[in-house]
């Protein structure tokens, strides 16, 4: 899994047995809970954003600030800011 914010690499737990497995991004201090799959450490102003699957940035609408929906054209993730969603991410498993 990669960063939203900066797109870096998320450091996963030691061990697939691990009762809740969380990666994080040691950079931006964004954290993943893959368990409740929840995002914590989000900044309220997302100015780009990078696709948690592959790590590419993420385009967005509308074009003119505030963006509203992120979206990544390789893998089809989609990040709804007013929301707090994301949709895409539900069947990804990190290897």
């Amino acid at each position: 899994m990669f960063c939203p914010v900066c797109g870096r690499t998320l450091q996963g737990p030691a061990s697939p047995t691990v009762p809740f497995p969380i990666y994080v991004c040691p950079h931006d201090g964004v954290v993943h809970d893959q368990r409740r799959e929840l995002w914590h450490g989000l900044p309220n102003e997302i100015a780009k954003l990078h696709c948690p699957i592959c790590g590419g940035r993420m385009e967005f609408e509308p074009k003119e600030p505030p963006h509203r929906i992120f979206f990544c054209y390789q893998c089809g993730t989609t990040y709804d800011r007013e929301r707090g969603a994301w949709f895409g991410l539900t069947y990804y498993r990190p290897p």
